[in-house]
């Protein structure tokens, strides 16, 4: 993706940072004023070359089978000196989705998939 750029890494940086800041994204024109680039059409070639990178990922990890969707909880870093809620309640606690496939088990010996997952 970067290979024949002569773009510096930090703009590429911080074009997918100024693309992934925002919900609504951003213009190639405001991308361009915030980065002070001269030309348009390098901000432009350069914004479609990382939103091809990132549909292409979608494609690479397509889950099928069984699929399993649960929730999880994550400590993230909070202020030590305010009193914090305990549980799942708490504020050093971030409630994220996650998405697993699940595939059969297999033994190793006979290669006879069990009945489970894992």
């Amino acid at each position: 993706m970067m290979g024949d750029s002569n773009l510096p890494v930090r703009k590429w940086y911080l074009t997918m940072l100024f693309m992934t800041f925002k919900k609504k994204g951003i213009s190639a024109k405001e991308l361009q004023s915030q980065l002070n680039q001269n030309r348009y059409d390098t901000i432009w070639s350069l914004m479609h070359r990382i939103l091809n990178a990132m549909g292409n990922q979608d494609n690479l990890h397509t889950l099928s089978d069984m699929v399993e969707f649960d929730e999880g909880y994550y400590e993230i870093a909070t202020a030590e000196h305010i009193k914090l809620k305990r549980g799942k309640g708490s504020q050093k606690l971030k409630n994220v989705a996650v998405i697993a496939e699940s595939v059969p088990s297999e033994d190793v010996e006979t290669g006879k998939k069990s009945k489970g997952y894992r």
